[in-house]
C-alpha cells in the first residue's frame, strides 16, 4: 500500500526549487510510476505533509513558537486522503 494517497487534490501552489542527488531523483521517478504517474511536486508535497504530521519534536517546537495557535492535525491514518493538515507559517526573523 502506498504511504501517500494516489489522488492529487487541487490546491493553491507556491514555487520551491530543489536539487536532488541522482539516487533520490531516480527513486522519485520510480515512486511517481508506482503511483500511476503522479507528479514530482505532488509526491514531495505529500511526503513533507506526512513528515510534518509525524515529527513530534517539530510539533512541540511549533507549539512553543505560538502557544495556542492551531498545529498540524493528526489523522488516525497518515495515508488517509481526508486527513487535513494545517501548517502555521514560521515566525519571521525580522
Amino acid at each position: 500500500m502506498a504511504l501517500i494517497p494516489k489522488i492529487e487534490p487541487k490546491q493553491e501552489k507556491k514555487v520551491v526549487s530543489a536539487r536532488l542527488d541522482e539516487e533520490a531523483h531516480t527513486m522519485l521517478q520510480r515512486y511517481a510510476a508506482f503511483l500511476g504517474g503522479a507528479t514530482h511536486e505532488y509526491i514531495i508535497g505529500e511526503s513533507l505533509k506526512r513528515l510534518f504530521r509525524r515529527d513530534k519534536e517539530f510539533n512541540e517546537w511549533l507549539e512553543k513558537q505560538e502557544p495556542g495557535a492551531p498545529t498540524i492535525s493528526h489523522g488516525t491514518n497518515g495515508s488517509s486522503s481526508n486527513t487535513k493538515t494545517q501548517v502555521r507559517p514560521a515566525p519571521s526573523a525580522a
